[in-house]
């Protein structure tokens, strides 16, 4: 076992397709697949379940991400600090943000609409992008992002998380489903129906589904780790999936957002996410921004227009 079949591991792990992998790390898809045939032989059992383009973790896998995430982390961090050693670092006058979500319909254009927005508000040039969890957050820590929006709360070890605002949860459903027709939905109305699970997204921080089964969401959990299983899901299995409530992230004809009853859907925080310590001032002019003008992202986002 080596680290770079780890950082492999944990990099499709995140990504959850071996070919994102290969890209991210510049290598052949057959380097990654035969990393990985070589891993799961030593280990003695499979690492990943292969669906159509994507990988799942199987419950080795899902043993295996935890150490392989602290073995990565402190391998990149030891490679940082020898980069470093010996020069000055070159000071940075950007910001490079994270918004902690699946990719979703215009989620450049929107990351796109938001950056200029702050770019122009803080006078400091702003680029958003959107990362999943854990990968957002060994991207804060290795110094390549400055801060992580999350929907929902997250503990992290060295963080801080601030909530700046909230958001109403919705429900997305497939053209097909049984409930396409009703505007406003309740738990009651959903519990017959399978919810989209991922554990990469649901199990990194505190998510809108996972704030709605505290509050009495029954559906029974989905696991789906690939845009192909979202498909299935939504097509097929009558499921659904649980998200912010804006009508511009509908894909019409095939998924649109719908209403949950308000006096059960509880909201949801929106949370700035900084590392512990001294900061940048051009971090800290951030951070101030985002408390006080967070209705103004909102209203932004909630435009149907986008």
């Amino acid at each position: 076992m080596n680290i770079r079949q780890l950082q492999f591991f944990y990099r499709a792990a995140c990504l959850g397709n071996f070919s994102a992998t290969a890209r991210a790390e510049n290598v052949t898809v057959q380097a990654v697949s035969k990393s990985m045939h070589e891993l799961e032989e030593e280990l003695g059992g499979q690492l990943f379940e292969r669906e159509g383009r994507g990988v799942r973790l199987t419950p080795l896998g899902e043993a295996l991400l935890e150490p392989a995430r602290k073995a990565v982390e402190s391998f990149e961090s030891v490679g940082q600090l020898a980069d470093a050693w010996g020069r000055e670092p070159t000071p940075r006058s950007d910001l490079r943000l994270a918004l902690v979500t699946p990719p979703f319909s215009k989620h450049e254009f929107i990351c796109g609409i938001v950056a200029r927005l702050m770019t122009q508000s803080l006078g400091i040039k702003t680029s958003l992008s959107v990362r999943i969890g854990a990968e957002a957050l060994t991207e804060l820590r290795a110094g390549n992002l400055d801060a992580l929006f999350t929907i929902g709360r997250l503990s992290a070890p060295g963080c801080t998380c601030v909530q700046i605002g909230t958001v109403t949860p919705g429900v997305f459903l497939g053209r097909r489903h049984p409930l396409r027709g009703r505007r406003q939905l309740s738990f009651a109305d959903l519990a017959p129906y399978p919810v989209l699970w991922n554990d990469r997204i649901d199990g990194f921080n505190e998510t809108v589904l996972v704030t709605c089964r505290r509050h009495g969401l029954s559906s029974p959990l989905e696991h789906v780790s690939t845009n192909e299983g979202v498909v299935d899901h939504l097509e097929n299995h009558n499921g659904y999936i649980m998200g912010v409530n804006l009508k511009a992230l509908s894909i019409l004809p095939f998924a649109a957002m719908h209403d949950l009853d308000p006096a059960e859907a509880p909201a949801t925080p929106v949370c700035l996410v900084l590392l512990e310590g001294q900061r940048r001032p051009e971090v800290e002019r951030l951070n101030q921004f985002c408390r006080n003008e967070f209705s103004l992202l909102k209203r932004l986002l909630g435009s149907e227009g986008y």
